[in-house]
């Protein structure tokens, strides 16, 4: 028996050293506490991956199987916001991008359309379960598809200078299709380009392309540029010169016209014709080679370049040439 209990205090003895429990403790401490950190891990992954989370995510809604002669005219939502419960390990296997809500449009008809969003339609692992659904359903608008082909108008911005006008427009092309719901269709008649801007355009040809103007909600023409060309011109007008001096050139001798003044009728660019020293040109007759005596003789005008003589009035005009005697006369 002595023996017995001899043995007992010499087991207490050494497992109270406090030396040797230091010693166990220290020995290897860094492989010690990495031992700890992973089996804290593994534990925590069991224990809170397996508990149920709640998680919320958007999915995409994709409708399918519209019919080609009907269209969607109303606001819709990309997506929804499905909650999900179930483990986190389970949710974070979950491929967020390939989440859909799939709407089956075979067989509806023009007016409104509703569609309610089952949990069943989404494919999730088993284990994670929808609770909430918002919305819930879906309401769409559902129409006829409407075409007719428009003529492409010409819009302008601005005005051209006074010396200048539009002579020929042309648009590329000059027929669009016009696609939409066929309440809205009814009333285009012409799809209309932007605006150009003309108020500094000079003469000559002019080319831009254009985008054309939105006719409405869900409403598209077959071509959305056009491409436009202006031909601009200077403004052609007449002018009438009223008394412009006649004078005699080249005549032999001292010649005189009667009567001294025509009227001259001028057409050409209102730019040139508003150049005041038109009225300073004279008109002339030519007497070369003619002797003393009365004539009936032509007048002429020369114009500046680009402008031309329409009339003058009187065309021909009695022109005098003195001889020896009659300007010996004078002298008396």
């Amino acid at each position: 028996m002595a023996h017995a209990w001899e043995l007992v205090r010499r087991l207490f003895a050494s497992l109270w050293n406090p030396h040797r429990w230091w010693q166990a403790l220290t020995h290897n401490v860094l492989l010690k506490l990495l031992s700890l950190a992973i089996a804290f891990g593994l534990w925590s992954f069991v224990n809170f991956g397996e508990r149920d989370t709640v998680e919320t995510v958007k999915v995409a809604l994709e409708l399918r199987n519209l019919p080609p002669h009907l269209m969607i005219t109303s606001p819709r939502p990309d997506f929804v916001e499905v909650q999900l419960i179930g483990p986190r390990t389970l949710l974070g296997r979950i491929d967020r991008n390939r989440l859909a809500f799939p709407i089956d449009l075979n067989g509806v008809r023009p007016g409104p359309a509703v569609f309610r969003l089952s949990p069943e339609s989404l494919v999730l692992p088993r284990g994670v379960r929808v609770q909430r659904i918002a919305p819930a359903q879906v309401t769409l608008e559902v129409e006829r598809v409407g075409h007719k082909i428009v003529p492409v108008r010409l819009r302008l911005h601005g005005r051209l200078r006074p010396e200048f006008q539009m002579a020929e427009t042309k648009i590329a092309p000059e027929m669009v299709e016009v696609a939409g719901p066929a309440s809205t269709i009814e009333d285009v008649t012409a799809a209309y380009t932007q605006p150009i801007d003309v108020n500094n355009v000079e003469a000559g040809i002019f080319e831009r392309e254009v985008s054309l103007e939105p006719a409405g909600d869900y409403v598209s023409f077959s071509a959305t540029r056009v491409i436009v060309q202006l031909r601009i011109e200077e403004v052609i007008t007449t002018k009438e010169l009223r008394r412009v001096r006649v004078e005699v050139r080249n005549a032999r001798s001292v010649a005189r016209a009667t009567p001294e003044t025509v009227r001259v009728l001028l057409r050409g660019p209102k730019r040139l014709l508003q150049d005041p020293s038109l009225e300073e040109r004279l008109a002339y007759i030519d007497a070369a080679g003619k002797a003393p005596g009365r004539y009936r003789l032509p007048v002429f005008y020369e114009p500046p370049d680009r402008v031309e003589v329409v009339s003058v009035d009187p065309a021909e005009v009695s022109v005098h040439i003195s001889g020896a005697a009659e300007r010996s006369r004078a002298r008396r």
